[in-house]
């Protein structure tokens, strides 16, 4: 009877464990992908469904606080919380064509403490577009000194995938958040389904090709800020059109523009105003100067251009994008003679 009862329990435990690894196979293939390639620079591969879709059919999340209960519920099966940590930061944007016609796009992010981890993310979703994407790891809410060692700190960190800051996908669609400049926070309310600033980018990565997809696809959801200040997203395609997408008084605006920074640049009443305002138009010219002297600017020019705008105590990372070669050249810490080389393949 004994041997019964342990064959028994040796069959549930073996169903138990087939269970979970079909359950969780994505995921699990997705976090034993995680490699740490540099000090304080990790990255992962996620190829399959990650649930952005169902998370889109459910109405997407107005706020943090959802999108991190819709991970745990989906990424982790209910096992792991994930609670996003509310940050502010700043930052600096440029798309140009190069000589060979490729359009280029560099960014900084700026961050007051910008000594977390980072994430380079790269997904080949179901249904959608690969992309390359990247995000600091404190900004996921599990605490400045966190780092993905065990299998489980993996898992956790593949919602990074819900919370990309810039990133391109394999139609050469670029996308940047920055801050706009004042703590009016986004809130539109009305019968559309709801995005918050980072699921926005994940949306557009997955799913646009061109500036004007992307722009349709905002259109139809109501915009909720991330953190406790106005966003506004750079946006650019492979053909080098490039836009920079701001809410002001919870209406959608549009202005075409090359280059952005931390203030405003749509027709509005906010338009030039930032509470960083000495700063932001100062790496607004320093961009704006560059594009002034060059037609055309080769990727060391754009790294340049981006440099002259970082600085070593506020730059957690500088990228440059090259949207038809589809890689993405990193730089932490304003260190720009350490380039971090990364390449996008397309979904065949």
């Amino acid at each position: 009877m004994k041997k019964k009862i342990l064959l028994v329990l040796l069959a549930i435990l073996a169903g138990a464990a087939i269970w979970l690894a079909l359950l969780f196979r994505e995921q699990y293939a997705a976090a034993q992908s995680v490699q740490q390639v540099a000090s304080d620079m990790y990255s992962l591969t996620y190829e399959g469904d990650y649930g952005f879709d169902d998370f889109l059919a459910q109405g997407g999340a107005s706020s943090t606080a959802e999108v991190a209960a819709y991970i745990g519920s989906f990424l982790t099966h209910g096992l792991v919380k994930v609670v996003p940590d509310p940050q502010t930061f700043g930052c600096s944007s440029l798309t140009v064509k190069n000589l060979i016609g490729e359009t280029l796009s560099g960014r900084n992010f700026d961050w007051p403490d910008c000594s977390s981890d980072i994430v380079v993310i790269r997904t080949y979703p179901k249904q959608g577009y690969a992309s390359i994407a990247t995000t600091p790891i404190m900004f996921l809410g599990f605490g400045k000194d966190w780092k993905p060692v065990r299998m489980m700190d993996r898992m956790m960190l593949l919602s990074a995938i819900y919370v990309p800051l810039d990133g391109l996908n394999e139609r050469g669609l670029y996308v940047a958040d920055l801050v706009a400049g004042d703590t009016v926070k986004t809130d539109q309310q009305t019968s559309r389904p709801d995005l918050t600033t980072t699921t926005a980018i994940r949306l557009l990565l997955d799913k646009a090709a061109t500036v004007d997809e992307a722009l349709a696809l905002l259109g139809q959801y109501d915009m909720h800020s991330d953190i406790q200040y106005a966003h506004h997203l750079a946006i650019a395609d492979a053909s080098g059109r490039s836009v920079v997408v701001e809410w002001v008084h919870d209406e959608m605006l549009v202005v075409d523009s090359p280059i952005c920074t931390n203030h405003y640049l749509a027709e509005s009443d906010c338009k030039g105003t930032s509470l960083f305002l000495d700063s932001s138009v100062q790496r607004y010219e320093s961009l704006q100067a560059d594009l002034a002297q060059h037609d055309v600017m080769s990727e060391p020019e754009v790294t340049a251009a981006m440099q002259a705008v970082a600085g070593s105590d506020i730059t957690r990372w500088s990228v440059v994008f090259n949207h038809k070669q589809l890689t993405a050249t990193y730089y932490q810490y304003a260190d720009f003679g350490h380039p971090l080389f990364f390449r996008l393949q397309a979904k065949r």
